[in-house]
């Protein structure tokens, strides 16, 4: 049976979880469009290339985490436009 004091702790976790809430909130209403774009492209295919990580493997820097997730968007250029400008393909020679 809940007690007072877990009532109080529920209350304030239901609390904070708001604030998060209107802090992120107020975090994506100040980009522009093409950073919400660059956002959403980058965090959709790092949580798919987050999910696909072995248990028990050690996590790669940060770089090499940038480059899987930017070349693993560039195989799906239709789902991810603003991160893979359209006319990105494989046969472009490098700089």
């Amino acid at each position: 049976m809940p007690t007072p004091a877990d009532d109080v702790l529920l209350g304030y976790l239901a609390q904070r979880d708001v604030q998060r809430a209107k802090a992120a909130m107020a975090i994506w209403e100040g980009l522009t469009e093409r950073e919400r774009g660059l956002v959403h492209d980058a965090a959709v295919m790092g949580y798919v290339q987050g999910m696909r990580h072995p248990s028990g493997e050690r996590i790669p820097k940060d770089s090499r985490i940038t480059y899987i997730v930017v070349d693993a968007c560039r195989a799906f250029p239709d789902l991810y436009p603003t991160l893979v400008p359209q006319h990105d393909t494989d046969d472009e020679a490098a700089p």
